[in-house]
């Protein structure tokens, strides 16, 4: 019995194995139509998934970053599936950044610099100064129609004096301002009072009017006083000529006068009185501070020798 058993078992093994057998071939023999098909399959695929999914993982990634920086917590935690949302946002944003710098450049350039400017270069040389205030101290030459002199003001004092051209003779003075632009001088005696209206151009300009309606226009001539400020006077021309003509010819005229000329010069005539007429020996032009000049054929002339 066992022997049969035996024998049975190893004839149902072996048909078992017999159909084992004959499965494997068929599956060997349908193997290569299979294979043949299955690149087809997979080179038309590859590329599709591709072309498809590659661009628009990476093209929004940066987009969405940078949004995420100016706006709220909120568009923090959106999800990817908002990215085309996010681009569209993106570009809304520009415009509102780009607006105020516009803005702001254009307010502080157009107004104030124009008015600034105008006012400047309008304004001060047209006005003619009429403010009360110290005189420059120093020198100062003024001249009118009928007499050449010389004012010293003092240096931070309401004081000075004067000097006349025709003769170097002067008083010295205080001054005090009235009103805006009348200053009285007290010439000689405090008790004196003689007012002046004073009109500035400038600093170094000026025009008084006095109370007996005559006219002197002052000039600025610099720092000094009538220690270091030196010109010679009307009279003293007049004897220099005189001593200079007698050594030059050996003669000596019988007088002589001097005049201030519009251009600043002293004309000097040499003259003897006839009675009915005068008869002039000599004319000399000279510089007040110098004494220097041409006589009458332009030839130079030095009083001072």
């Amino acid at each position: 019995m066992k022997i049969i058993k035996k024998c049975i078992s190893v004839l149902f093994l072996g048909c078992i194995a017999v159909s084992l057998t004959a499965c494997g071939q068929k599956k060997t023999n349908n193997a290569p139509a299979e294979t043949e098909e299955i690149p087809e399959t997979v080179v038309t695929s590859a590329p599709e998934a591709e072309t498809t999914t590659a661009p628009p993982v990476t093209t929004p990634v940066p987009e969405t970053t940078t949004t995420e920086t100016s706006t709220t917590e909120e568009t923090t935690q959106t999800t990817t599936e908002t990215t085309t949302t996010l681009a569209e946002t993106t570009t809304t944003a520009v415009p509102v950044t780009t607006a105020p710098p516009a803005t702001t450049t254009t307010m502080p350039v157009t107004a104030p610099p124009a008015e600034t400017a105008a006012a400047a270069v309008t304004a001060p040389p047209n006005e003619t100064v009429t403010v009360s205030h110290k005189f420059e101290a120093g020198i100062w030459e003024a001249s009118s129609s009928d007499e050449h002199r010389y004012f010293c003001f003092d240096a931070d004092t309401d004081s000075g004096s004067f000097r006349d051209q025709e003769n170097g003779l002067g008083m010295a003075f205080n001054y005090e301002v009235e009103d805006e632009n009348t200053i009285i001088f007290h010439i000689g005696e405090t008790s004196d009072n003689t007012r002046a209206t004073v009109t500035f151009s400038g600093t170094e300009q000026a025009t008084l009017t006095w109370e007996n309606g005559s006219v002197e226009k002052i000039s600025y001539l610099g720092l000094g006083n009538f220690n270091t400020f030196h010109f010679y006077s009307n009279v003293e021309l007049c004897e220099m000529a005189l001593n200079y003509y007698e050594k030059q010819t050996g003669y000596r005229p019988g007088d002589a006068a001097a005049q201030v000329q519009a251009d600043g010069l002293i004309a000097i005539q040499l003259y003897d009185n006839m009675g009915d007429h005068n008869s002039t020996s000599a004319w000399y032009t000279v510089d007040k501070y110098t004494a220097t000049g041409t006589d009458l054929t332009g030839n130079p002339v030095d009083l001072t020798k």
